[in-house]
């Protein structure tokens, strides 16, 4: 009968099992199989009890309880390895791991020489722990001297209760200072260290921030960043200028993965897995732009932006033998849009724009150098519409030369009419005025060009003079650059290089040709009569002493959105290069509607060509630029004249201290300022005999520097 009931209740366990197996609870399953062979070594153990000492009976029943219990734990860990063990597995790996966001830096924008104009720097939020800091003496005192050191910009007592109505609400994190800097961070560092706090309390956060160079020149340029629309918290990425054309270069990556640490995250367990040594910072990215050049150009505009009282001014530097853009300037009364009108804006051109139809005609020879215009007595009419010149003396013949000296809009008509419509047209086509020039800044606008066919009869008279066609900034100093370089019209570009953080120039933007527009012997034609137009011109304002400098006048009347122009107001500009041998510099300069007490004050010729030669005299001092007149007077005259001349180094020259300038010849004169922005004039030839202040003054508040040279002989005389 015992052997019955022992056999029946290990086939309950047996069917017990099965069905806990059936319904996938293994756990249990294990449990009552592991029960049935428990149970068979209790029915063999209890009849050897009889046999055994009293003491050893009381072992033997102890095992056989703690076997009952070791039978469950065993049951347990079969279940948890071996039929459940991926749950649990990725169950402890979830208690452990977390997301590690790995972030780079966005790249640096640096200027032509290296200068740095958009880059990255660490500031730090200062946090603090509100339970912890509540009542704890060293912190309260470390933020009490913060307080008065005006490291973090808060009254003590204000901040000290909010703290304690957060230490109340279980708080554990404030922001108490956002985006202070490395020296404040490290003051507070010193105060933590000084006080031995260890608890932690007050800790901070790590931000990178995007910084500016000069933001209010540069800003219109190179731009900035920000988050895209409706996504704040995003990543930050370009929105304007050169940031937003190179954002994929620039862009910096992020990268989420999930990884092991101990609980406070401040060490990677081993069985971490991250091994990603890739780099995430953006590329570097080097400009065209001379620092320099920009600063000179920007500060000659904004003064006489100033003194004209104008609504805008613009500004471009360009090299014109390769397209780059070496400098861009941008001044304007209206605040309100973050835009860039040298490329996104267009106007009437006006006088500025006669050298391009001029050199068109000479090379499709519709015309010749020798060429003369009877303009008659300033006045011509054209189907029913009456041009006159801007002045009265501009009358009777002339030659190509003196239509431009003079800036003579007839005479520009009569070499308009040797044209065909196509033909004009295709001069337009040619220099790349009816299509973008593709200059590397988002944005570029689009030229509003008519077909030949839908032009007006008045059209062709009206555009030989640059009244009736519009073009952005960058359009006109191309094509102009066309002119003086000997004929190729080049992609202008503010780029030059990109280059990943190991210094490896990754692209180049190489100087690309469009396309020969004119021959070089109608180039130097052009130069020859605008450097003539400088000398004795519309344009003797632009004039520097000793160099050789080309350029136009230009003043445009400005169309009235009604139709028509506004009375007496103008678009006032100069183009112009250096040097007339071979141009490194094309400068353009334009301001619109210049006030003044005549019309003549608000001409091209009066705001536009001064501001060129101040741009110009501050250029040559800065590059070492020599003039004619210095390599006239070489060494070999000045020894041949019985000339003793000694040297003086930039360093000889004090801080605002005038050196002894006495006895240098005018090239060692420029090497002593090279590095100074004052501007030199010199008077006559040879070595300096007087200078202007004398030695030993101050030349904190002084700008001009005179300097009178003669040779040895002429001092004899004296």
């Amino acid at each position: 009968m015992l052997l019955f009931v022992k056999l029946i209740l290990i086939l309950s366990n047996a069917v017990i099992a099965v069905y806990f197996y059936t319904v996938k609870s293994y756990s249990l399953g294990v449990f009552f199989t592991l029960l049935i062979l428990y149970q068979i070594y209790i029915y063999i153990s209890i009849k050897s009890l009889r046999r055994l000492s009293y003491f050893n009976r009381r072992a033997k029943i102890s095992s056989m309880i703690l076997n009952l219990f070791l039978l469950i734990i065993l049951s347990r860990a079969v279940n948890i390895q071996i039929f459940n063990g991926d749950y649990y597995e990725k169950l402890a790996h979830d208690q452990v791991s977390s997301d590690l966001i790995k972030k780079g830096k966005r790249g640096t924008i640096y200027d032509s020489t290296g200068k740095k104009l958009a880059f990255n720097t660490y500031v730090y939020n200062v946090i603090v722990d509100p339970m912890r800091i509540s009542d704890d003496k060293k912190s309260l005192e470390i933020l009490e001297i913060i307080g008065k050191r005006k490291i973090i910009n808060s009254n003590f007592k204000l901040l000290k209760n909010e703290i304690d109505k957060l230490s109340l609400k279980g708080s554990r994190y404030k922001v108490i200072e956002k985006k202070i800097d490395e020296n404040k961070k490290f003051e507070i560092e010193t105060l933590i260290s000084e006080k031995k706090l260890r608890n932690n309390s007050i800790f901070f956060e790590k931000i990178i921030e995007r910084k500016y160079y000069r933001r209010k020149i540069y800003q219109n340029l190179v731009g900035n960043i920000g988050y895209p629309p409706k996504q704040p918290g995003f990543q930050k990425h370009g929105i304007f200028g050169i940031e937003k054309s190179y954002e994929v270069y620039l862009r910096e990556k992020i990268l989420k993965i999930k990884d092991e640490f101990t609980k406070k995250r401040e060490m990677k367990l081993p069985t971490s897995s991250d091994k990603f040594e890739k780099s995430l910072n953006g590329r570097n990215i080097y400009l065209t732009i001379d620092d320099e050049l920009n600063y000179i150009l920007n500060s000659e505009i904004e003064k006489q932006f100033k003194a004209t009282k104008a609504e805008s001014a613009y500004g471009i530097i360009m090299n014109p033998q390769n397209g780059k853009v070496l400098a861009t300037s941008y001044f304007s009364n209206d605040k309100r849009q973050l835009r860039n009108p040298i490329f996104q804006d267009q106007f009437e051109p006006g006088s500025t724009f006669k050298p391009i139809i001029v050199a068109s005609a000479l090379e499709k020879k519709l015309i010749k150098e020798d060429s003369k215009f009877d303009v008659g007595d300033g006045t011509i009419r054209k189907f029913n519409h009456t041009i006159r010149e801007s002045t009265r003396s501009t009358k009777g013949v002339l030659t190509i030369e003196e239509i431009i000296k003079k800036s003579s809009n007839v005479g520009m008509v009569l070499i308009g009419d040797h044209y065909t419509d196509e033909q004009f047209e295709d001069t337009l086509k040619k220099f790349g005025l009816y299509e973008k020039t593709g200059v590397d800044f988002p944005g570029e606008l689009k030229p509003y060009a008519q077909p030949y066919k839908k032009w007006d009869k008045l059209k062709r008279s009206t555009m030989s003079f640059g009244q009736g066609i519009v073009t952005t900034p960058i359009q006109l100093i191309t094509a102009f650059s066309a002119v003086v370089n000997g004929g190729i019209l080049y992609v202008p570009h503010i780029v030059d290089k990109i280059e990943d953080q190991e210094g490896i120039v990754i692209r180049r933007n190489l100087p690309r040709e469009v396309r020969r527009v004119i021959s070089p012997e109608v180039s130097d034609s052009l130069k020859k009569m605008m450097e003539n137009n400088v000398l004795d011109g519309s344009g003797r304002k632009a004039i520097v002493n000793g160099y050789r400098v080309g350029g136009k006048t230009g003043t445009a009347q400005i169309s009235n959105p009604k139709g028509g122009y506004i009375k007496n107001q103008y678009l006032a500009s100069f183009i112009g290069f250096l040097p007339v041998e071979k141009p490194k510099y094309t400068i353009l300069i334009m301001f619109m509607k210049p006030q003044g007490e005549t019309i003549y004050t608000r001409f091209g010729g009066s705001v536009g060509a001064p501001v060129f030669g101040e741009i110009v005299s501050r250029i040559t001092r800065n590059k070492n630029m020599l003039s004619r007149d210095i390599n006239k007077f070489s060494k070999h005259e000045a020894k041949k004249e019985n000339i003793v001349t000694k040297t003086l180094s930039e360093d000889d020259v004090g801080e605002d201290i005038m050196p002894n300038l006495v006895g240098l010849n005018t090239r060692e004169v420029l090497n002593v300022f090279a590095k100074k922005r004052y501007k030199i004039l010199f008077d006559g030839k040879g070595l300096v005999r007087k200078q202007f202040p004398e030695e030993g003054a101050n030349l904190s508040e002084v700008d001009t520097i005179t300097i009178k040279l003669g040779l040895e002989e002429e001092k004899n005389k004296k």
